[in-house]
């Protein structure tokens, strides 16, 4: 007895097919595209967070006694 939605075994008729190669090599240009971005984008994060180490970053505030700045009213 077989189940009444299975799959025929092979397909009578193809639904699309590109013997042209053409979307082939779309793709795989585009996924060199992103590679190169995502490549470039990776090296800025890397020299920016070798650079931050070198250039001696506090990430504490620090406060002053004396105010810098003083409100006025008008």
């Amino acid at each position: 007895m077989t189940p009444r939605n299975a799959l025929p075994a092979e397909p009578s008729s193809q639904v699309f097919v590109d013997s042209s190669g053409r979307r082939k090599r779309l793709v795989a240009f585009l996924g060199f595209v992103v590679a190169l971005f995502a490549t470039l984008y990776l090296t800025v994060v890397g020299a920016s967070v070798v650079q931050a180490a070198d250039a001696g970053l506090s990430t504490r505030a620090t406060i002053s006694a004396t105010p810098s700045a003083s409100a006025s009213a008008d």
